[in-house]
């Protein structure tokens, strides 16, 4: 070896020894230095990589790799990177416009007013929560960060070169952060000048020895088996995705996790628990807290009281500990209000945000509806940039029709950096919708369910004073228990029972005063009848479950009429000791110390007062809104032992009782009576059981003159919840929001929606077999190249439309009663079914199955040994290609058999009836089979006049004699073709054939997942038409004044509003009247009492009605299906409340105004809370026209209304 390789490699090498020895060589020439010129030399050869390949490189590389031309790329448009916008030039002290020009704009441009990047400025600080309807909508997925971060100067301007941010959003420039230049430093070890030589040798560099490396491996390895002890021994935690098995399979999202199996080493998965919580948790909460560690998002599906919250409760603790924002939205404000006071307890930084109240908007954890949630994504607010979590309560209320689809707009708005948490009832279809959400954001969605209750129910019948088990605690039906049932039914009553119905009545009837009481007493005679024959039932019920010791109990009662009806038949009944009752009077006391003092004297609150003391209560939504919180509070301390409750009790906190009753096992809709489903049983039942506190929950059902069937009760009790149904619809609003945004599409809002899932997850797959087509098109006109089609291709389309005549034909012949009968017993036919070869067959009979798009008929038909299609069998059965039919079926080894045909199939009906025995074929007797063979055996070709077309005459139907004519219209011009009798006209004909069911299938798919398709698109379509009729946006959809002043109404029809909003309509009236008028925006219920209002209000009243027809009359000149969405005021009672709200503005006390009409005390607070949310945004429509004295007037109706008891803080706060 050469003494200069020696020395370079001395000089590379890493070792304690100046001079090494190779090949028994040791070289004592080299003093430890190198000339400048020595060592760039020795660098360039032995360190720097060469410039050149070698030849065997170039060899293996020079290549020449034929690139695929993509076509339809060559006429699209580029994707634009960067947005512009039109600036004028301008001249002079006067600023005179002299042109203009397109710039684009730079990132440090984009504002919340022309961008929907995340990239962009903050917005006002005024704008930062709730946003504005003049911002653009944050994008819903990553487009915008991609193509504006492609950019090298942005990607420059927001990464420093060590990857740290450097530039806030919205800003030109950000912090100078001077750092050590790596690079800097490399190039200084390639630069000979800077070179120290004599430093060479004194370079401490060590070799690494074989025992060194060795126990190197070994720490290594222990790391490891430190890793592996974390994982589990008995099942792996997170499954491999599919997609990353399968690239050419469409992902799947939603990845159902096995809550059953415990993870043994969860403290091992998560060390350090953002929240820590004083018990055991369950598994499927250990699953969720895993995935929330991971990032993940997930959907938690258990029974009422199973623990839910849990998982919110450490979203919140996470989102905290990550220094970010998590959102709590609920179904109800109620709701948001309760989790509010338990959170608050638990969570230092926790505000709310409703339509009227706004508390620490700037909090780690916010509370409010999905309604506050929706209108922040579609203003644009900037708080949504801080957002990790949105955890979505109750999600099984996506199944309900009027606010369903709320849910599903705000997760498709929500960006993707969202990580979602959904907390649902059980319900059978969990990983449906979790794929649908995962395929929506684009992100992998973790399904945790559990079946388990906490708690195992037990349920009873009540019948005649006695409880029969009827389910056990495992879910085993008790048929002994349910006839024991029905025998005690079917004993005569005792006779006692009218004396007391009359003691009870005069019970009720002692309790006087304008409260509930009064207003209850009105209704149908046929229900009060039925309370009077069973009062005593609530007695004997309350009774046997205090001596059982099964109290409190909550009773769900679907009826606020009948909640008030059953408490008032417990007069006498007193279920407090002292020591409660004093405790129910100082919570009592000092809710009500709030209220000033004409308030605090409401029947109602007294009427409610003396029920509570006595240990009894009703929660409804007649009751105002402090009397059902004081109820929910007193109730949650054990200090109310029978509760009559509607089921949206069921609804929201944990308020678990010992027992649940069921007044009755069926409710009103709306529309009519129904039973309840099992998944509205479920919810209210799952209420029984504390856990805890109880072994078993118990719920009873009531039964009074019968007991449901068995089928409905176990169907009820056991059955499966309701899927969770999309009830996605479009509304003006929300295509007036997406319209004045250019890179959102309502086609893109409806491919989102729940309603689309199965659609638009077939779409990959559709989209490949398009490309398969295409390419087996491709290959098949390569094939075809040399053959000229055009003849063919016409005797195709004849040939086709020859056969859709035919099928038209039979189907309106088979509805006529003399098209009937000739499919008859006996009648011969020719026929194909599906991928079989043509043949023939006779009918057997008038034994006719029909469904939705087919009939069935029975046949005995000549069966081939080879039945596979021939290219003959792609023509039509015209007289036409009678020379070129393929007469294999007539051989006579093929034989008879029975089958069932689809009329479809059917290609000729002959004029030819034969004898035959239609009983003996049906029962497979081989003599049957033969006498039809033998009339058969002389047939051989199809041209045999056996198969002459049946005489059509005597049907008189319309559409089927225009079929008809058309039909031989086609089959004239196919009989003067002369292409038919050509040598090859099979063959190409198969080839043309082929080819047109390539381009069909095509066509087909590409319209099955084109925006056509969408199932909502032509109710776009129309009511895209209505807002151009009624000048809401232009023929180019561009949103105009009156759309924007529409965008701000959300909580009512913001059509016939905004139309009396532009018209000044409200101008001639003042504020009082304002209110009343606009108070049938909102209000909804029946009432029987007509209010008494001014001739001026009457006039208003008529005004409100013409703009609604006006508004009404165009929907339906269009054609639009509207829905619940406020413009119906002529059939509804909408103005109840005008006298009411009137008086309310004009400082009449609630007590008195409650005198003034039927409805519910809680409904009228209710109504008057919507109302002052109507005029806010009647204020912020008021403020995009530029109206200042309407802005000024619709804060004076605020001001005017926002007072008393109907503006009462919540408890909860």
């Amino acid at each position: 070896m050469s003494s200069k390789l020696v020395d370079a490699i001395n000089e590379v090498a890493v070792s304690n020894k100046d001079k090494i020895e190779l090949d028994g060589i040791k070289d004592d020439s080299f003093d430890g230095h190198l000339s400048i010129t020595e060592a760039t030399y020795d660098v360039d050869t032995f360190l720097k990589p060469s410039p050149a390949l070698s030849k065997d490189w170039i060899r293996k590389l020079q290549k020449k790799w034929d690139r695929e031309i993509t076509y339809k790329g060559l006429y699209e448009y580029p994707e634009t990177l960067a947005r512009t916008q039109i600036r004028f030039q301008r001249h002079g002290l006067e600023g005179k416009i002299m042109g203009y020009k397109e710039v684009p704009e730079l990132i440090e441009d984009l504002n919340s007013k022309n961008s929907s990047s995340f990239l962009r400025k903050p917005s006002s600080k005024n704008e930062f929560v709730r946003g504005s309807t003049s911002n653009i909508p944050f994008l819903a997925d990553d487009s915008d960060v991609d193509a504006i971060a492609g950019e090298p100067s942005v990607k420059m301007a927001l990464y420093g070169e060590d990857g740290l941010l450097q530039v806030p959003p919205g800003f030109s420039r950000g912090l100078s952060m001077t750092a050590t230049s790596t690079t800097d430093n490399l190039n200084d070890e390639f630069d000979p000048e800077k070179w120290d030589t004599k430093k060479v040798k004194s370079s401490n560099r060590n070799f690494v020895t074989i025992h060194e490396l060795n126990e190197h491996l070994k720490n290594v390895n222990s790391k490891h088996s430190e890793i592996d002890d974390l994982l589990p021994d008995k099942r792996s935690i997170v499954s491999l995705p599919p997609s990353t098995l399968n690239l050419h399979k469409q992902p799947d999202y939603a990845h159902v996790v096995d809550s059953s199996a415990p993870i043994e080493n969860f403290q091992q998965l998560v060390p350090e628990m953002a929240l820590d919580f004083p018990f055991e948790l369950d598994n499927f909460q250990k699953e969720a807290i895993y995935h929330l560690e991971m990032g993940d998002s997930v959907f938690v599906a258990a029974h009422t009281s199973a623990g839910k919250t849990v998982v919110a409760e450490y979203a919140i603790a996470l989102a905290q500990k990550h220094m970010t924002k998590a959102i709590y939205t609920s179904p109800i404000k109620a709701l948001s209000n309760q989790k509010f006071r338990d959170f608050k307890h638990k969570f230092e930084d926790v505000g709310i945000l409703t339509g009227d109240v706004q508390v620490n908007p700037e909090g780690s954890c916010l509370l409010m509806t999905t309604e506050i949630l929706r209108s922040m994504l579609y203003r644009g607010a900037d708080l949504i940039r801080d957002v990790e979590f949105v955890i979505f309560d109750e999600v099984h209320y996506v199944n309900d029709l009027e606010r369903g689809v709320v849910w599903e707009e705000v997760i498709i708005m929500l960006p993707p950096h969202v990580t979602l948490i959904l907390l649902s009832a059980t319900v059978p279809n969990t990983k449906e919708f979790a794929s649908w959400v995962g395929r929506t954001k684009k992100k992998n969605i973790y399904v945790i369910s559990t079946l388990k209750r906490p708690v195992p129910l037990e349920h009873y019948l009540w019948v005649k004073q006695n409880m029969f088990k009827i389910v056990d605690q495992h879910g085993r039906f008790l048929m002994d228990g349910y006839k024991s049932a029905n025998d005690a039914l079917k004993k005569p009553d005792k006779p006692v029972i009218a004396k007391d119905n009359k003691n009870s009545a005069r019970g009720r009837g002692a309790a006087r005063g304008r409260g509930v009481q009064t207003n209850m007493m009105r209704g149908r005679g046929s229900a009060k009848s039925v309370e009077r024959r069973d009062a005593n039932t609530w007695v004997h019920l309350i009774g046997h479950l205090h001596k059982q010791n099964l109290l409190p109990v909550i009773v769900f009662v679907f009826s606020k009429k009948r909640c008030e009806e059953y408490v008032d038949t417990l007069t006498n009944r007193d279920l407090n000791n002292h020591q409660e009752k004093s405790e129910v009077h100082v919570v009592i006391e000092k809710a009500v110390a709030r209220l000033k003092k004409e308030d605090r004297l409401l029947p109602q609150i007294g009427r409610m007062r003396e029920m509570l003391s006595r240990g009894l209560a009703v929660h409804h939504g007649g009751l105002l809104p402090i009397i059902k919180e004081i109820v929910e509070i007193l109730f949650q301390r054990g200090l109310v032992k029978v509760l009559f409750a509607t089921e949206t009790f069921a609804m929201g906190v944990n308020m678990p009782a010992k027992s649940v009753v069921f007044s009755g096992t069926q409710k009103h809709d709306g529309r009519n009576f129904r039973d309840l489903l099992p998944g509205e049983y479920t919810q209210c039942s799952g209420r029984a059981g504390r856990r805890g506190l109880d072994v078993t929950g118990t719920v009873i059902i009531l039964s009074r003159s019968e007991l449901p069937d068995t089928a409905s009760l176990r169907h009820m009790i056991m059955g499966p919840s309701s899927k969770l149904i999309s009830q996605f619809r479009l509304t003006y609003n929300m295509i007036l929001n997406l319209l004045r945004v250019e890179t959102l599409r309502i086609e893109d809002m409806i491919k989102r929606s729940f309603s689309e899932n199965v659609n638009q997850t077939l779409v990959p797959q559709h989209e490949e077999k398009i490309k398969s087509f295409e390419e087996k098109l491709s290959a098949l006109k390569k094939e075809m190249s040399d053959v000229d089609l055009k003849e063919i291709k016409s005797c195709l389309l004849s040939s086709e439309s020859f056969k859709e005549y035919t099928k038209k034909m039979h189907f309106r012949a088979i509805t006529t009663a003399n098209g009937k009968r000739i499919f008859k017993d006996g009648r011969v036919i020719v026929f194909q079914q599906l991928d079989f070869t043509r043949t023939v067959g006779v009918l057997l009979g008038t034994s006719i199955r029909t469904n939705a798009s087919d009939c069935t008929l029975e046949v005995a038909y000549l069966n081939p040994q080879n039945n596979l299609k021939r290219p003959s069998d792609l023509l039509a059965f015209a007289d036409a290609f009678n020379d070129v039919y393929d007469n294999a079926i007539f051989d006579e080894s093929n034989q008879f058999k029975y089958g069932l045909i689809n009329l479809s199939g059917i290609e000729r009906v002959c004029n030819t009836i034969l004898r035959i025995d239609s009983g003996g074929i049906r029962d497979r007797r081989g003599g049957a089979f033969r006498k039809l063979s033998e009339q058969f055996a002389s047939i051989k070709k199809f041209s045999d006049l056996l198969f002459e077309e049946v005489n059509w005459s005597k049907v008189r139907d319309f559409e089927f004699c225009e079929a008809f004519e058309k039909r031989n219209f086609l089959q004239n011009k196919l009989s003067g073709n002369p292409i038919i009798s050509t040598p090859n006209f099979l063959t190409h004909f198969a080839l043309a054939y082929q080819e047109y069911e390539l381009e069909s299938n095509i066509d087909n798919l590409s319209s099955y997942i084109s925006d056509q398709n969408l199932e909502l698109l032509p109710d776009y379509e129309q009511r895209i038409k209505v807002l151009q009729e009624l000048g809401y946006i232009d023929a180019e959809r561009t949103v105009l004044l009156k759309g924007r002043v529409a965008c701000e109404i959300n909580s009512t029809s913001e059509l016939v509003l905004t139309e009396l909003i532009l018209e000044n309509s409200l101008a001639d009236f003042s504020c009082e009247e304002t209110i009343a008028l606009l108070s049938a925006f909102v209000f909804d219920e029946k009432t029987e009492v007509e209010p008494t209002i001014s001739p001026h209000l009457q006039k208003g009243k008529e005004m409100i009605l013409s703009v609604a027809e006006k508004v009404n009359q165009i929907q339906e000149h269009y054609q639009v299906l509207y829905f619940n969405e406020g413009n119906d005021f002529e059939s509804q009672p909408r103005f109840g409340l005008m006298e009411v709200c009137y008086e309310w503005a004009r400082g009449m006390s609630f007590n008195r105004i409650t005198d003034l009409t039927d409805v519910l005390e809680g409904s009228i607070v209710r109504t008057i809370i919507r109302l002052d949310e109507v005029l806010r945004e009647c204020r912020g429509a008021a403020r995009v026209v530029g109206d200042s004295s309407m802005y000024t007037k619709m804060e004076e109706c605020q001001n005017l209304i926002r007072r008393n008891i109907v503006f009462c803080p919540s408890l909860y706060m």
